[in-house]
């Protein structure tokens, strides 16, 4: 009896050891896993200004005329746009560079906007001004000469400019400053100066401006003043009458197979430097004009 007794209670024990080892461990809880960190956001390129600006070019210059052109987006990219350019008759537009050297000297000390310059018969000429009707021997302030030249495009006044400080002296500062398709080859409506028309590009006439623009011509206190000179062009006939009551600092010039215009828009849309140069313009000054009024429009946006 006793022994049938212990021989169940060893299998009641057999029975117990066998389900505690059958019992496996809970599994340890696991830590949750850091999620991935976050790759830096990558900014898309912005999309370039100039998209499309071949097209308008084909589209609103196309009189038969040869033109070049100088666009830039200032507050946007420091890239600009050019479209044909080469070595231009420029017409007036060579008055900006004469303006630029004449504000150089002044700037170094070696001329002064309160310096007195007499006119001499042999500078007197035709066309654009208004000194021609002075008598030889007047005397004007510096700064009234300067202004003359580029308000009304006056002749004399630029004839007056270039004896002042020579036209190698000129070509010199148009050189160093990087223009390398301007020149200066003879004065204003005097062809026994003549060497050749006087030349510059889309863009040098752009880069001069960009300068201007951003005061780094002769310094902020010297290309405000030549920006208020450029501001009261008195030709209104293109960009102006293409943008009216929009503030334009700007040069034009003209012969009788070109029509030309450059300068800064200061648009409420953005800020723009736009020059337009044409040759053989063989519809008429007008038509050109107009089809340079459609484009500007286009680009100002």
């Amino acid at each position: 009896m006793i022994r049938r007794l212990l021989v169940a209670i060893m299998i009641v024990a057999v029975m117990i050891t066998s389900a505690c080892i059958g019992q496996k461990e809970p599994p340890a809880e696991e830590e949750p896993a850091e999620p991935p960190a976050e790759l830096p956001a990558v900014e898309e390129p912005a999309p370039s200004p100039y998209i499309g600006v071949e097209k308008k070019i084909a589209r609103y210059l196309n009189d038969g005329a040869e033109f070049a052109v100088y666009l830039a987006y200032p507050q946007k990219t420091g890239e600009a746009f050019i479209y044909n350019s080469k070595p231009m008759c420029s017409a007036s537009m060579i008055k900006v560079f004469i303006l630029a050297a004449v504000m150089d000297k002044i700037k170094n000390g070696e001329l002064s906007l309160d310096e007195q310059i007499t006119l001499n018969d042999y500078e007197i000429v035709g066309g654009a001004g208004v000194i021609a009707g002075y008598p030889p021997e007047t005397k004007f302030p510096l700064r009234d000469v300067m202004e003359l030249m580029i308000t009304y495009s006056d002749n004399t006044a630029t004839n007056m400019l270039i004896d002042r400080i020579g036209m190698d002296k000129i070509n010199e500062y148009i050189q160093r400053e990087g223009y390398s398709d301007t020149a200066l080859n003879h004065k204003m409506m005097l062809y026994n100066y003549y060497s050749g028309d006087n030349m510059s590009s889309v863009r040098d006439l752009g880069m001069f401006f960009q300068k201007l623009y951003h005061y780094k011509c002769c310094g902020k206190k010297y290309d405000e003043i030549m920006l208020d000179f450029l501001a009261a062009q008195t030709d209104t006939d293109c960009f102006p009458a293409a943008l009216p009551g929009v503030q334009i600092a700007h040069k034009t010039g003209a012969l009788d197979d070109l029509y030309d215009d450059g300068g800064i828009i200061y648009s409420p849309k953005g800020h723009v430097i736009l020059v337009i140069m044409t040759e053989n313009c063989l519809n008429g000054e007008y038509a050109t004009i107009e089809q340079m009024k459609s484009f500007t429009r286009s680009v100002v946006n």
